[in-house]
């Protein structure tokens, strides 16, 4: 078993070592081998995993709190970590037995698990997939293509969800190396641009029982949902992601050596308003982090009530508007945030060299995840007039 203490006490290390060279591999479009190696090897990627499982048993508030850290350290290894982050939760509703087992020893022993979810054809959100599991006499077949896969260049396995029949989705642990299965890394976004974010395809890949993880009939509805902690993920990069824009903007400041002879001060350091400025960013920094902490909280009120044996759908609610709330929030803040860096310099803060414009970058690719302006409107649609949340993979 491993021990929670220990593991998070010994995580400064390892996020000094991620952080070395961060901004220069973004900027030249280096890919973090090195560094997802060096997360293989820490033991974090079973943080959340249960203790009677042989993992940590780290709570929602410990996974963001270290999320936040490594974001910090580099936003792109965090970000392909984020598929990889609810297979332990996944496995909590499986039975006793040797799938459970199976997958929990793949955690323990540093395999990362990448994501085949998202397709191109219908509304986002829904659990239609034009990805389909066909009986052949080697158990099934597998074909199409997923789209946003990511993690999944950097992973040992990869997660495909598709419809085993009309009603039912299955979910299925790939390992990457299978005949069949083709990463493309064709994902040219402006930011988080090395995270793996590709498309996959699956050529009559051979899918036998062992293979499968659970199944559900998405028309029964749910309870427990593992939908505000994939969401809150990605808020907690936008807060790691800020506490780097605080301190580039405090290490731009300090290096300037002159300024405007109009300036309210000759130095730089001493002038109040890019001081103000300065206090805004972390003002902000530390409100998205608080924002994010306390809705991992109500995230583990309502596992807590799922551990019990009688999940409550009120936790489950509060969970998934807290987790809106931030992004609603967030975002706004965090771009206008990674924006305001450039007030405290002068016109060389604008240097490709400097770097400085992957945070607003990074930022604004992640919130572009699910549009802002509609989780707003649902949030006043709830409070206003009672209508709940919509029941997606987006809430």
């Amino acid at each position: 078993m491993t021990d929670l203490t220990s593991i998070l006490r010994d995580r400064s290390e390892l996020i000094a070592d991620i952080a070395d060279g961060s901004a220069d591999r973004e900027r030249h479009s280096v890919d973090p081998h090195e560094q997802m190696a060096m997360m293989r090897k820490s033991g974090l990627t079973a943080l959340t995993l249960d203790a009677s499982l042989g993992g940590p048993g780290g709570s929602i508030v410990d996974l963001m709190t270290f999320v936040m850290e490594l974001a910090e350290a580099d936003p792109i290894v965090a970000h392909i970590l984020r598929s990889h982050y609810l297979q332990p939760q996944m496995l909590r509703r499986l039975p006793d037995g040797p799938v459970r087992d199976r997958w929990a020893a793949e955690i323990l022993a540093g395999k990362i698990f990448g994501n085949a979810t998202s397709e191109r054809d219908g509304a986002l959100g829904t659990a239609q997939y034009a990805t389909r599991l066909i009986p052949s006499d080697s158990g099934w077949k597998l074909s199409g293509a997923k789209y946003y896969s990511t993690g999944t260049a950097f992973s040992d396995w990869v997660m495909v969800v598709a419809h085993l029949d009309e009603k039912r989705v299955a979910r299925i642990n790939l390992p990457l190396d299978r005949p069949g299965i083709t990463l493309r890394d064709d994902w040219d976004g402006i930011g988080q641009h090395r995270t793996g974010t590709g498309t996959t395809e699956f050529t009559d890949v051979v899918v036998t029982e062992d293979d499968f993880v659970s199944v559900t009939d998405p028309g029964q509805g749910r309870v427990a949902s593992d939908v505000p902690l994939m969401q809150l993920y990605l808020q907690a990069l936008i807060a790691g992601i800020l506490r780097s824009v605080v301190a580039d903007a405090n290490a731009l400041l300090t290096s300037r050596t002159r300024t405007f002879d109009h300036a309210p001060s000759p130095d730089p350091s001493r002038d109040p308003m890019l001081l103000a400025t300065i206090g805004r960013l972390s003002s902000t920094a530390y409100a998205v982090e608080a924002a994010v902490l306390s809705a991992a909280a109500d995230i583990d009120a309502a596992y807590a009530s799922e551990r019990g044996g009688a999940p409550e759908p009120e936790l489950f609610a509060k969970a998934s508007l807290s987790a809106a709330r931030v992004k609603v929030h967030a975002d706004e803040v965090g771009l206008a945030a990674a924006a305001a860096i450039f007030d405290v310099g002068g016109a060389s803060a604008a240097s490709r060299a400097k770097n400085l414009d992957r945070h607003w970058r990074n930022i604004r690719t992640v919130t572009l995840h699910n549009p802002t302006s509609y989780k707003a409107i649902a949030v006043g649609d709830l409070l206003v007039n009672g209508e709940p949340l919509p029941a997606n993979g987006y809430f």
